[in-house]
C-alpha cells in the first residue's frame, strides 16, 4: 500500500528531483499546506524571483524522515501558485524505497566518460540499475570526488546508453576503487537494457 501525499507533515522539508533528457537537479522545498489528499502548496528554497516552469521535465518528490526509508512520489505535477510558492499534485501514491535495493545488473563494458574540464576518458562500467551505475577504477587514477557529475556513453546488446551521474559513493579496495553514481537524466533505453540483462542472466547467457 502506498503513502499518501497528505501524510507528509506540514512544515517538513522535501526534495524535488527534476530530470530532463540530458541533465538533472534537485531543489529543496518546504510543504506549507495540504489542499487535498493529493494536492499541496510548497515553498521552494529558491532565491530568484523568476517564475519556474516545469514543462518537458520529470519531477519526482522525495520525503525523508529520521530513522525511516525515503518515500518517493514519481511524476508529480508542479505549477506556480504565488511567488516562490508552488502547487504540487501527486498522480499516484508514494513508495518507500531502499536507496540500495534497485536491482543491479553486471555490465563489465568499456564506456566513454566525459566530464567538464577533463575531455573524454575510457572507463569500465561495473554495473547498472534503474537508479544508478558504478565505475571500476583499477589504476586508481580517476581521482573523483563526492558530488562530481559526469556522463558515460556505451553500447551493449543493441542498446545505446547515455547516463549522467552524480558521485554518491566511493569504495576503496586494495586493488581498485569503485565509484557509485546516482543517475540524473532520463534514458529511454535503460529500463529495456536492465530487463534484457536480467533475462540473459536467468538464462545463464
Amino acid at each position: 500500500m502506498g503513502v499518501k501525499l497528505s501524510e507528509i507533515t506540514e512544515g517538513d522539508r522535501i526534495t524535488l528531483k527534476i530530470k530532463s533528457v540530458d541533465k538533472g537537479l534537485e531543489m529543496k522545498a518546504v510543504l506549507k499546506k495540504h489542499v487535498k489528499e493529493n494536492i499541496a502548496i510548497i515553498a521552494l528554497e529558491y532565491s530568484s524571483k523568476k517564475t519556474l516552469v516545469f514543462n518537458n521535465v520529470q519531477v519526482d518528490l522525495e520525503y525523508v524522515q529520521e530513522n525511516s526509508m525515503p518515500v518517493l512520489w514519481s511524476n508529480i505535477k508542479v505549477v506556480n501558485y504565488s511567488g516562490n510558492d508552488y502547487a504540487i499534485q501527486a498522480t499516484s501514491d508514494g513508495n518507500k524505497r531502499n536507496r540500495r535495493d534497485s536491482f543491479r545488473v553486471s555490465v563489465a563494458t568499456m564506456a566513454n566518460m566525459s566530464m567538464t574540464g577533463r575531455g573524454v576518458q575510457q572507463v569500465m562500467i561495473k554495473d547498472v540499475s534503474l537508479s544508478g551505475f558504478a565505475i571500476t577504477d583499477r589504476d586508481k587514477e580517476l581521482g573523483l570526488e563526492m558530488g562530481d557529475e559526469l556522463t558515460v556513453s556505451f553500447e551493449d546488446l543493441g542498446h545505446i546508453l547515455k547516463l549522467v551521474g552524480r558521485l554518491v559513493r566511493i569504495d576503496e579496495h586494495e586493488d581498485m576503487i569503485i565509484y557509485g553514481f546516482e543517475i540524473c537524466n532520463l534514458c529511454k533505453d535503460l529500463s529495456s537494457y536492465v530487463s534484457l540483462k536480467q533475462q540473459r542472466r536467468k538464462a545463464g547467457k
